[in-house]
């Protein structure tokens, strides 16, 4: 016998030894039990659990797929199929802060520095992943987060000094030292502000 108690819960189908085709089976799966006599019984296996699709997607790739092309400046639409993963981009960048990313498509890690959008990337680029004719370059935003330091009592004005959008304000209060806040319509997304705060609170999002 087959015991068939595991958490997805198979279903045990009696094909019978009658005759039955394996292509007349349309179960996912087939085993081969052998009774006490030694003689092979068919039994199709049903699987009753639900298919989970965006898990499947995440197994094909296509959850990473869909995700690179926003970590990269001038990605157009189709990035995830231009794109060859050839490395051509990450050779040329000036700043060093292209790597390689999820299923090996090129990504920005800004805890190597910001990106100055010279356009090299896309010009390196020979399978039309990247185009300078894209604008704005992305979408990204900085985002600082509540462990920032001047929000905890400390005096820092790292992201300020290196924003040359002047997208940092710092807000005086009573007390305590100026915070910083993004102004979501000066941002670049450029990251710079990423690499130099101290407690890595600062994060790049996709505006909304």
């Amino acid at each position: 016998m087959i015991a068939a108690k595991k958490a997805d819960q198979l279903t045990l189908v009696n094909c019978q030894e009658s005759g039955l085709e394996r292509d007349q089976v349309s179960a996912p799966a087939l085993v081969l039990a052998f009774t006490h006599c030694h003689r092979p019984r068919l039994f199709a296996i049903t699987f009753m659990t639900a298919i989970d699709t965006s898990r499947r997607a995440f197994l094909r790739g296509e959850a990473r797929i869909a995700d690179a092309g926003t970590r990269m400046p001038f990605a157009v639409a189709a990035f995830a199929d231009q794109c060859r993963r050839c490395d051509d981009c990450i050779k040329v960048c000036e700043e060093g802060i292209l790597v390689q990313g999820d299923g090996g498509f090129p990504s920005v890690d800004f805890a190597r520095g910001g990106c100055t959008f010279c356009g090299d990337c896309a010009r390196a680029c020979t399978h039309q992943a990247l185009d300078t004719a894209v604008a704005p370059a992305w979408s990204l935003i900085a985002v600082v987060a509540e462990d920032c330091v001047a929000r905890n009592g400390v005096t820092c004005r790292s992201c300020g000094e290196v924003c040359e959008a002047r997208a940092v304000r710092f807000a005086l209060r009573v007390g305590g030292p100026a915070v910083p806040a993004i102004d979501a319509a000066q941002c670049t997304g450029c990251g710079f502000c990423v690499a130099v705060c101290p407690t890595q609170s600062i994060q790049m999002r996709e505006a909304a």
